[in-house]
């Protein structure tokens, strides 16, 4: 797929984006959207024709954007063509697929080309794709860590300001109040994680899988570390070397 040159604004923190930066720049101009809406319990083909409707600009759907708590700001963007989509049939739909899509970078848009809101990302939806970063419109309100299985170059997700359910912190995904992580990428390039100074609880297989982490920073104590609820295979998290912020 041929991008526009145009790199799109960010006002986030991007420090740690080292080369899924260079493939996220290219990501930001304004173009068209074009993907396929697949009705409720249909499977995506395989080895099957991609068929396109007509393309067209998709905007933002919500107003001022309100600044999550990783300092996530909304940017001019194009949102990446060729997706699959899956109606729900009452007006929303679910991220099903990449598609045709061979974006690095995947924008997913707010409204799929068919007028359904999108507002999940059902299991496996990037699974096998190339897929180095990912950004949730602020439509989403569904997406577990089992939306970004099976990719396993994904080192960073990002969420658009104003997105009620969720935020970023360090590239991994959080609620939208940073007490829950919910996942961590396993194709982070940095060796170290940060957490959210408040989080609460590590949810189940946030960190599976993610072999390449060896520190993790906590913004508490030992003691209020010991409050946090860790879920099950997160065995990322024990071979780790973990650091507190206070004594």
């Amino acid at each position: 797929m041929k991008m526009k040159s145009k790199a799109w604004k960010t006002v986030g923190c991007f420090a740690l984006l080292c080369v899924i930066v260079a493939g996220c720049v290219i990501m930001g101009k304004n173009t068209t959207v074009a993907a396929v809406t697949l009705p409720v319990g249909e499977q995506q083909p395989e080895n099957s024709e991609t068929v396109r409707p007509e393309a067209g600009t998709v905007p933002e759907t919500d107003a001022a954007p309100e600044e999550s708590i990783s300092g996530s700001a909304s940017v001019g963007k194009t949102y990446s063509v060729g997706l699959y989509f899956r109606s729900n049939g009452d007006g929303t739909c679910a991220l099903a697929g990449m598609g045709s899509c061979t974006d690095v970078c995947v924008l997913i848009p707010p409204q799929s080309p068919a007028g359904d809101k999108v507002t999940e990302i059902l299991p496996g939806s990037f699974a096998d794709s190339i897929v180095g970063a990912v950004e949730l419109p602020t439509t989403i309100v569904g997406a577990t860590a089992a939306s970004f299985a099976g990719c396993p170059r994904l080192g960073y997700i990002r969420v658009a300001a104003g997105n009620a359910a969720f935020s970023e912190h360090d590239g991994a995904l959080y609620t939208a109040d940073g007490s829950v992580l919910l996942y961590c990428p396993v194709g982070r390039t940095a060796k170290s994680l940060t957490l959210y100074a408040g989080v609460k609880r590590i949810a189940a297989g946030a960190l599976a899988r993610c072999d390449g982490l060896e520190s993790v920073c906590y913004a508490g104590s030992t003691a209020e570390w010991h409050g946090v609820i860790v879920g099950d295979e997160n065995n990322a998290l024990y071979g780790a070397k973990l650091y507190f912020n206070k004594s």
